[in-house]
């Protein structure tokens, strides 16, 4: 469509029914259970990596504290960069505009010697 997707406001329908905007109608039929992980690694496992690793944050992320993220990784990666995305949510570092975190990884590779 020209000028891209139409966006359908809230409100309600000629039928009397409300209608929710567009994104929170697609959301609806989003699993509400959380999503199965696998159990964190534990201190002493974290302590014996040894490659160099990269840790991204998200400097206005709700969903941890990213002092105490770099503080703990920190202490237990001994060949970890912590790297804090100022701008950055949890939800949107993915789509953080891409320059950036590329920028980081593309630097991070470099330094490690490594392609």
């Amino acid at each position: 469509m020209p000028g891209g997707p139409r966006r359908r406001p809230g409100g309600t329908g000629e039928d009397g029914r409300v209608r929710l905007p567009l994104h929170q109608e697609r959301a609806t039929d989003f699993p509400a259970a959380r999503p199965v992980t696998g159990p964190r690694p534990t201190a002493d496992a974290l302590r014996a990596l040894e490659p160099p690793t990269l840790i991204l944050l998200a400097g206005r992320s709700r969903a941890h504290d990213v002092r105490k993220v770099a503080a703990r990784a920190a202490e237990l990666l001994p060949d970890a960069e912590c790297v804090t995305l100022p701008g950055a949510t949890h939800h949107t570092l993915p789509l953080h505009g891409p320059a950036e975190p590329n920028v980081r990884i593309a630097e991070f590779l470099i330094g490690t010697g490594r392609p």
